[in-house]
């Protein structure tokens, strides 16, 4: 109990700063964010994350948990332009990475993602309620770049009860549907999952099996 609450009163100057600079007052007082004391930031709009429904402490988690066994340096957190919308509880694991440039990045109610999470947005990634993702995670809806004039943002959508397992890496313009699960080591490259409770792996990610199950 006492390594928990030193560890909780490390974290406080962080945590506040943060929750003050990106909420609006009456949710930031709440402190619902708890960030680790390691955590770097980019820069931070105001008020450029938004919390849905009621807000309780530390109900939002970044930095904490994952897999010991799996290396992770600091977290890092930037919105520019963009916005995050948090609809319940969330854990961004040691060595998260989120990067929101005048993109729409939302998660749903009971958001888990293991060490290593990378998501950059620059239009719209949203993840559904209880989404479970593994260690080393990517999620882009950009390129970067575009190659011979073609597009290269688009939205990516992730429904609910899905779980991504670890080393998968998810790219523009990908659905992947309620109750599926992605095999370790995949890239979803614009594959739109349209039946619910699919296998799908590979590089580039295809449907595998269909009618799976799965619990945390």
């Amino acid at each position: 109990m006492i390594k928990e609450f030193l560890k909780y009163l490390r974290d406080l100057p962080k945590s506040v700063y943060f929750n003050y600079r990106c909420l609006p007052f009456v949710q930031a007082k709440k402190l619902p964010f708890r960030v680790k004391y390691d955590t770097e930031f980019g820069i931070l709009d105001k008020k450029s994350i938004c919390i849905n429904g009621t807000c309780k402490r530390s109900m939002i988690t970044l930095g904490y948990r994952g897999g010991k066994f799996v290396s992770a340096g600091r977290g890092y957190i930037g919105i520019s332009g963009g916005k995050i919308i948090f609809n319940g509880t969330c854990n961004l694991g040691e060595g998260f990475g989120i990067a929101v440039e005048g993109g729409e990045l939302r998660f749903g109610e009971n958001f888990y993602a293991n060490r290593n999470f990378l998501a950059e947005c620059q239009k719209k990634i949203s993840f559904g309620d209880n989404v479970l993702l593994g260690w080393n995670v990517s999620v882009r809806d950009t390129d970067g770049h575009s190659v011979n004039g073609k597009p290269f943002i688009e939205e990516i959508a992730v429904k609910n009860h899905v779980w991504i397992a670890s080393d998968v890496t998810v790219l523009k313009g990908s659905v992947i549907s309620e109750g599926s699960v992605i095999a370790c080591k995949s890239t979803v490259c614009g594959l739109k999952m349209q039946e619910k409770k699919c296998l799908a792996g590979g590089t580039p990610a295809k449907i595998i099996k269909n009618n799976v199950e799965w619990t945390e």
